[in-house]
């Protein structure tokens, strides 16, 4: 049963409300960034992770044994391993598991790897784990939530002191531009048992974008739910001083699913981070890096095909 609540009720129908998102395409991209920088992550690291579509992708990279999906959201978290069990139990892929009493922790076993994942319901801006990770990440602009400086340098350095040595940061921001071009509109989402009311606003001289949601659910016993989300845009000039600051000693920035140079007119960037200076030079070279590009490309085109008709 819902509780009234707008976390809990809206944990119910992200998914639905979010379904053109298209995570399969997300998850090529970073599997060709991971092959170009020649990672192959044993544990990784996701921040806001709402309701785990992403984390169910990384559980698909059969290098990973260790997942921990953090949220501020326990509604969304809840959400997420009640997904994951369901994904399980419906499954063949994976032939045991056992959850922890008390914790939203699993552990898998699927052939000869064992997988285990968590779900942490802690705030972005202040974390630490004991056992450090090899791949830290975050998802559709997740960071641009962090409209105050000193809490996108709080998360950045969190994240640098979760990283093991040789380990990569790599996170997707909507950029300046972006933020400053949204085009103020309002429309109606209509679901099977809600109707979502959304209008965008920006205010360009603070670099804010605002989405007000009004959710109202097809039950007269339920009341309508309203909340404002808050982006900022930063310029890359900003994100990499903080970086920097924050432990991490060489960073690229690219254009969302390409490998070219990111821009603050881009729409969207991605940013790959280490802590340890050499490493990113570590990559499979220029002709990889323009065999990716041109793949994604592709992708992109025929993702947004896909998604425009």
């Amino acid at each position: 049963m819902v509780e009234h609540s707008y976390t809990t009720y809206f944990a119910e129908i992200y998914d639905d409300v979010m379904k053109n998102v298209p995570y399969q395409y997300w998850s090529r991209y970073l599997k060709d960034l991971l092959k170009y920088y020649k990672h192959q992550p044993e544990s990784v690291l996701e921040l806001a992770s709402g309701t785990s579509n992403m984390t169910f992708k990384l559980i698909e990279l059969q290098f990973i044994n260790r997942i921990t999906a953090l949220d501020l959201s326990s509604a969304m978290l809840a959400k997420a391993a009640e997904k994951l069990e369901t994904k399980i139990k419906n499954s063949q892929d994976f032939n045991y598991f056992f959850t922890e009493e008390n914790e939203m922790s699993y552990q898998l076993e699927q052939g000869k790897r064992q997988l285990s994942i968590n779900f942490k319901a802690l705030n972005m801006t202040d974390f630490s784990f004991e056992n450090k990770f090899d791949l830290v990440v975050s998802f559709f602009d997740s960071l641009n939530y962090l409209t105050d400086i000193d809490q996108l340098k709080n998360c950045f350095e969190s994240a640098a002191d979760s990283l093991t040595k040789d380990g990569l940061f790599i996170f997707d921001m909507n950029s300046i531009g972006r933020i400053k071009t949204i085009e103020e509109k309002s429309f109606v989402i209509e679901g099977d048992s809600y109707e979502c009311f959304w209008e965008d606003l920006v205010k360009s001289k603070e670099n804010l974008w605002q989405v007000k949601l009004k959710i109202c659910p097809d039950n007269d016993q339920l009341p309508c739910f309203e909340e404002t989300h808050s982006e900022r845009g930063y310029k890359i000039e900003t994100i990499l001083r903080l970086l920097k600051n924050s432990g991490f000693k060489t960073v690229d920035v690219y254009n969302a699913f390409s490998f070219a140079k990111g821009k603050n007119n881009s729409d969207r960037l991605y940013f790959a981070a280490a802590k340890n200076e050499g490493r990113l030079q570590n990559n499979q070279g220029k002709l990889k890096k323009i065999y990716y590009g041109a793949k994604n490309r592709i992708d992109y085109f025929l993702v947004s095909l896909k998604y425009l008709f």
